[in-house]
């Protein structure tokens, strides 16, 4: 059933979506592991799949694979469930492959969410804090070494359960919903600032948590405007949905999105998003971006557009990837994995450059 009320129809689209002048090329998108802003979940990564790919030739393509693989009419939306059996994953993966009805035609932004909370710590309060004395923490990527330092090498410099408290206290001080006793709420968190920092043994941890240290009258500032998140501190969506966006449009020029639909994305922040690419605007002066074509930022149903349903097995089959390692071997994830690592995008949300982001890493766990 499509999502209703006030914020989720302007943008809606139930009509086929077809590649044309006007709208430019059409990308499909879905995602899959979303827990909104528990970023502390057992789900690790938050996949965003990506698919140029109108209605009308999506159509074929999924009629032609429920064919190959005897998927009976009944089931009316495909998704990735229906492709756990050995034949019918190798049926699927060889849309992505060379050859395939979808080579060339896909990519996965990918959100390690752990990772992604540290980076909300930095751009929060540190970046925020820096940039008001003058400072640009995004010149030279300064601010990423700084959440890299506390993502990766966080736990092995603070000693017992300080990586976990203050992974925590950040999330109950970050979060959307009230709190109750804001000012509560704040000292906790800064009181785990602060013992962590004092029992840091790495020296690129201790400088990024004496930064933090230093930004309590800006978490002060921050919570005075809590009730006015746009969007949430804690949700990642929009920022996977723009980047993602942003990867297609440099490549393909005019382009226009069709987002599953999903009650965080409502009629105002497809429009900002929209709004934030066309202009180019970055975090500060030192990342602002090319202005890209974006034509228009849709919303629809699986049960509507063939395309949606293409980019949500995109999204799967990306998931069970990440769920493969060494530590946690499946073989749907082992089949899959030479296949969708070249397809996540460079620009993911992730604290390592290597081309496997998924490899068992306990720091990191």
């Amino acid at each position: 059933m499509p999502l209703t009320g006030p914020e989720h129809q302007r943008l809606t689209q139930a009509t086929p979506t077809r590649d044309n002048e006007t709208d430019g090329r059409w990308i499909a998108c879905d995602e899959s592991g979303y827990d909104g802003e528990d970023l502390l979940s057992d789900g690790r990564y938050l996949m965003l799949a990506g698919v140029a790919v109108d209605d009308a030739e999506a159509e074929l393509i999924v009629s032609e694979l429920r064919r190959k693989t005897c998927i009976q009419p009944t089931v009316r939306d495909l998704k990735f469930r229906h492709f756990q059996r050995g034949d019918r994953l190798d049926r699927l993966s060889r849309l992505w492959q060379p050859g395939g009805a979808l080579h060339g035609r896909c990519s996965v932004y990918v959100v390690d969410k752990r990772y992604g909370l540290m980076s909300k710590i930095i751009d929060l309060l540190v970046e925020e804090e820096a940039y008001k004395r003058g400072v640009d923490l995004h010149v030279n990527g300064r601010a990423r070494k700084l959440a890299r330092a506390l993502a990766c090498d966080g736990r092995r410099a603070l000693k017992d359960d300080r990586y976990e408290r203050l992974e925590r206290a950040f999330v109950a001080f970050a979060r959307r919903r009230d709190p109750g006793d804001r000012q509560a709420v704040i000292q906790t968190f800064y009181d785990e600032v602060e013992d962590a920092w004092t029992a840091s043994s790495r020296r690129n941890v201790t400088e990024a948590l004496g930064l933090l240290r230093a930004t309590r009258a800006h978490a002060d500032a921050l919570h005075d405007g809590a009730g006015r998140q746009h969007p949430p501190h804690l949700e990642l969506l929009d920022t996977a949905l723009a980047t993602l966006t942003r990867a297609w449009s440099e490549r393909l020029g005019a382009i226009s999105v069709l987002a599953d639909e999903h009650r965080e994305l409502t009629d105002s922040r497809l429009e900002t998003t929209a709004k934030i690419l066309q202009i180019g605007a970055g975090a500060t002066p030192s990342v602002m971006h090319r202005r890209l074509r974006i034509r228009r930022m849709a919303r629809g149903s699986s049960h509507d557009h063939a395309s949606i349903q293409l980019a949500d097995l995109l999204a799967g089959a990306a998931g069970a990837t990440a769920k493969h390692s060494a530590d946690n071997p499946n073989e749907t994830g082992a089949m899959l994995r030479p296949i969708i690592l070249p397809l996540i995008e460079p620009t993911s949300l992730l604290p390592t450059d290597d081309p496997d982001p998924f490899l068992s890493d306990t720091s990191r766990k």
